[in-house]
């Protein structure tokens, strides 16, 4: 501790010195960058079919220090989680049939050894290594991946609405056992996005079934399997298929996990890998905070702010133990969601469900402001809900507009909206139009984008109350409908509009503006149909034209303002080996390989 308040020093002397300039971001172990890494392969020894990877190399031993905001992780049940921290441990211990290729995007084989499309896209035919084995030494069979999609998928008790995006024309696909390492999934139709999607890490079979037939009705079942595996569950009753498993959880502190020394990945040498014994993530509150313990030091990776860039390369030149990188625009998307639900009692509701009103809002806000102020010149305006580096951006809105309160003021007006001699602006019925806008507090960025929001509106007469909460308690409060306003994110892909369903369709379980059962709005009718339709063609351009479709309509409807889209620049300690940052894996995809010099 004594280490980080003398960086703490530092930095408030430091950074009252220098000024925020755009710093060129230096190349990051370009020798390995420009290294063509051979693909992996098969290798079989004693019956176990084993992946084997080809970087340089490495060292056993040592620990990865990373961070994580908030309060912790709500769950350690990957199946049932329903936030960014549980998901990113959950995937630390549970890994899926396939991956991403980190430099194409390309699905591969993970846990899968090959897979076979037939019938123009219906049937996937996935084999399975053999002697794969969980942590508890049962081996990972079809029975685990049939019983996980036809039983916690399928079934509902899955938490994180991913059974919504598996409906095809309110059918799910047929998932069935060929044989023990043989997998048949045949959907009715085409649905393009569904090896994507069967890269669904399985579940064992032989923990999860005795627990849900114990139980006496589906909503039980599902409670129980919700609760199963939490924050409080003893790390020994954990059985994994991933790297590394729990081994301590010190609640709002540290997550602690150690090494599989049975996992199915090889080096060159056939040696089991990862390379690191231990991965230590430290809950952090706020990114200031994080930024300092790495460079004390404590933490090995960190995402760099927009306002540090200019700090933190200037003491990459100094210090030289860290470098950065630049990995592109993010993949995530910055919103200001409204409330649009008619079943609470909150006036705001009715200006909400008023589209100039969310119109006037959106043209009002000061995009350029907040990526020069906020995020120092290190990103873009954003206007739509796909990320600047999709593949399925609309660039012919991409470019949204300037903010221009006159437009906004006459979008007000022919909303019936009206202001008094202070200037306040008033609805149809003489209320002063006031809301609040929620936030996590723990970011820092939101948190500052929500007082240029605030000073934004205020020009037009509106009051904005902001209140920031524990991410824990927003995203209960986003759960219930008490809120009116949230500024939030959601992670992205470059590759799949379909991984955003949850968001869009009238069924899904993150449908947040308004998830109150509603007769839909004509253009809610429209956007789901867009989902539906579009994962019916293989050819890229015919999904283009229907996903430019839906983000014109969100263009134009505004239930979510879009708002900014950092760079992603990431920092990494140079204690650390095998680091291989891409624009689709970012700095950790090759985790199995890094290892500390």
């Amino acid at each position: 501790m004594k280490k980080v308040c003398l960086i703490l020093s530092f930095l408030i002397f430091f950074s009252g010195s220098c000024s925020v300039n755009k710093f060129p971001i230096s190349s990051f172990n370009q020798s390995l960058l420009n290294t063509k890494i051979k693909t992996p392969k098969i290798i079989k020894i004693n019956s176990v079919e084993y992946k084997q990877i080809f970087y340089p190399l490495g060292m056993f031993g040592g620990t990865l220090n990373l961070s994580v905001f908030g309060s912790g992780p709500k769950t350690f049940n990957l199946w049932a989680s329903t936030d960014a921290t549980s998901s990113t441990l959950g995937n630390l211990m549970f890994d899926g049939l396939f991956t991403d290729d980190p430099d194409t995007g390309e699905v591969i084989p993970h846990l899968a050894k090959s897979y076979q499309i037939l019938d123009e896209g219906k049937t996937i035919i996935v084999k399975l290594r053999e002697g794969v084995k969980w942590s508890d030494g049962k081996p990972i069979t079809s029975d685990d991946v049939v019983f996980t999609w036809n039983e916690i998928v399928f079934s509902g008790l899955e938490g994180s609405g991913f059974q919504s995006l598996c409906l095809i024309d309110g059918k799910f696909p047929e998932v069935k056992k060929i044989d023990n390492h043989t997998v048949q999934f045949m959907t009715h139709v085409v649905f393009a996005p569904f090896l994507r999607q069967i890269s669904y890490p399985p579940a064992p079979k032989h923990i999860f079934e005795p627990l849900i037939k114990s139980t006496k009705s589906k909503e039980q079942a599902k409670k129980v399997f919700l609760g199963f595996w939490g924050t409080d569950t003893n790390p020994e009753k954990f059985v994994t298929s991933g790297p590394f498993k729990l081994s301590r959880y010190v609640q709002g502190e540290r997550i602690e996990f150690v090494r599989d020394p049975d996992y199915f990945i090889l080096n060159s040498k056939n040696q089991k890998l990862p390379y690191l014994d231990r991965v230590v993530y430290t809950v952090v509150q706020d990114s200031s905070l994080e930024l300092f313990k790495f460079l004390a030091g404590e933490i090995d990776v960190v995402s760099v702010r927009g306002e540090d860039i200019a700090l933190v390369k200037k003491l990459e030149e100094k210090k030289k133990n860290f470098k950065t990188v630049n990995l592109g625009p993010s993949s995530g998307t910055e919103f200001l969601i409204f409330n649009l639900r008619k079943d609470v009692n909150l006036k705001s509701s009715k200006w909400f469900n008023n589209v100039y009103f969310r119109q006037a809002v959106s043209h009002a806000i000061d995009r350029l402001s907040i990526v020069d102020n906020v995020l120092a010149g290190a990103g873009e305006p954003l206007f739509t809900p796909e990320a600047l580096p999709s593949i399925y951006l609309n660039k012919k809105i991409a470019g949204g507009y300037p903010q221009d309160l006159e437009i906004s003021k006459k979008l007000l007006k022919e909303g019936k909206f009206k202001w008094n001699e202070k200037g306040e602006l008033l609805d149809n019925k003489n209320q002063r139009v006031e809301f609040t806008i929620l936030t996590n507090a723990e970011n820092i960025t939101r948190q500052s984008i929500g007082v240029i929001i605030q000073d934004d509106l205020k020009k037009l007469g509106i009051k904005v109350n902001l209140r920031p909460l524990d991410f824990n308690t927003l995203i209960g409060r986003s759960d219930s409908g008490d809120w009116e306003g949230i500024i939030i994110g959601f992670t992205g892909g470059f590759f799949e509009p379909n991984e955003g369903a949850n968001v869009w369709k009238l069924s899904g379980r993150l449908h947040m503006f308004d998830q109150s059962k509603h007769k839909p709005r004509d253009w809610e009718i429209e956007i789901d149909r867009i989902f539906n339709n579009a994962t019916k063609f293989v050819e890229f351009e015919k999904r283009k034209k229907l996903y430019d479709r839906y983000q014109e309509i969100v263009y134009e409807q505004l239930p979510m303002v879009y708002l900014e889209s950092p760079i992603r620049i990431q920092a990494v300690q140079n204690t650390l080996a095998n680091v291989r940052p891409t624009i689709y894996g970012g700095v950790l995809h090759n985790l199995e390989s890094i290892y500390r010099k």
